[in-house]
């Protein structure tokens, strides 16, 4: 019989796989719709919710399914926060994890923030929720070392290395990835970590002790 604890993060870790699966899936599926061939290198992702076409910082943008990838951009901000929420309790009730846990909530509404805001239509304010990707990678650094169970630990390390790494490159050195492959390195870690705690948060409590944080 699952405990209260246990089904809340049952739930969230749903929520948190649902909003990877729909974010990742409209990426492909608006990129795919690009009549000029979308660059996984040198085209941000936030091209893909450019709701003009023309010359935009340097790259050539036309989005035709912008709407959609706009909208998997507020899903997995709030499906993001949502899940905070509801996982809370496979962290231990420290303050390095609680921290840990607002950043997350915040890197949620950057994201929330990048769709409601296009690029083209205020780029200063959409730069502002782009910093979720550089805020979430320091939310999973510190819930990595908040965590009881080493091995979710350490992946979550390397997550955040990566992710930090891909921040860092974004700002100093984008020509050696484009600007779209470092982007994609600060982010793809830390949405693979939440899909990865989100699976774990699922599994059966004599299965899922091995793999996430004691429950509270």
């Amino acid at each position: 019989m699952m405990t209260s604890a246990e089904k809340r993060a049952a739930v969230g870790g749903f929520l948190w796989i649902v909003a990877m699966v729909q974010y990742f899936v409209a990426q492909f599926a608006v990129a795919a719709h690009w009549r000029v061939p979308y660059s996984w290198r040198d085209n941000p992702i936030s091209d893909l919710g450019n709701t003009a076409c023309g010359d935009f910082m340097g790259n050539y943008v036309c989005s035709p399914l912008y709407g959609v990838m706009n909208a998997s951009f507020i899903i997995a901000g709030l499906l993001t926060i949502t899940g905070v929420g509801l996982l809370r309790s496979i962290w231990p009730d420290t303050a390095v994890a609680t921290v840990g846990l607002l950043l997350l909530i915040l890197a949620g509404a950057g994201k929330v923030l990048v769709g409601a805001v296009p690029e083209n239509e205020d780029v200063g304010l959409h730069m502002i929720g782009v910093l979720n990707l550089p805020v979430a990678g320091v939310a999973i650094l510190l819930l990595s070392l908040a965590t009881r169970h080493t091995r979710l630990g350490m992946f979550g390390l390397v997550c955040a290395f990566f992710s930090l790494l891909g921040t860092a490159m974004t700002l100093f050195a984008p020509q050696l990835l484009g600007v779209g492959g470092a982007e994609r390195l600060a982010g793809y870690p830390g949405y693979i970590w939440v899909f990865i705690v989100g699976g774990a948060a699922l599994l059966p409590k004599r299965r899922s002790a091995e793999v996430v944080p004691e429950m509270a």
